[in-house]
């Protein structure tokens, strides 16, 4: 008489290897993260971080009256280049150090600039860190601004 095993092995059937199990477990994971993911959002708000151009960033400003504006370029350049009224001028670089003086509300809208876009895309993602959800950004900067005609202000 035949053992089932070789039976299987004549017949094509071969018995489930032990590594497809792990796989089983990983596929099963995958999946109930997949359902849950939706479900994930519902705690609190999602992060947003928009890059605007300057009449869109203008508009921001006018409709979020409330919002934080912050200018993360140097003193320097806030002394030479001018800065936009009502902002809080907050270098890039100490941003996790002065967290004091960032709004309390974490889901506020932040508007931000700096000189050209690029600084402010790394404010932006400290920001985030901190817990921002809220993030307007200046894509130009305040060059771009003032090439738009839009108005500065200075000391």
């Amino acid at each position: 008489m035949r053992t089932t095993r070789e039976m299987g092995h004549r017949t094509g059937f071969k018995p489930q290897a032990p590594a497809t199990q792990p796989m089983r477990a990983a596929l099963c994971l995958v999946a109930v993260t997949i359902l849950l993911t939706p479900l994930s959002g519902c705690s609190g708000s999602s992060p947003s971080w928009e890059r605007v151009g300057p009449s869109e960033f203008e508009e921001a400003m006018a409709s979020n009256g409330d919002g934080f504006l912050l200018d993360v370029r140097t003193p320097s350049e806030w002394e030479e280049d001018g800065y936009l009224e009502g902002a809080t001028l907050i270098p890039h670089s100490e941003l996790r150090d002065r967290e004091g003086e960032l709004p309390e509300d974490k889901e506020a809208p932040v508007l931000l600039y700096c000189r050209s876009g690029n600084r402010s895309q790394q404010a932006a993602a400290t920001l985030q860190d901190l817990g921002f959800t809220d993030i307007i950004e200046l894509e130009p900067g305040i060059t771009g601004w003032k090439d738009a005609g839009k108005v500065v202000s200075y000391d």
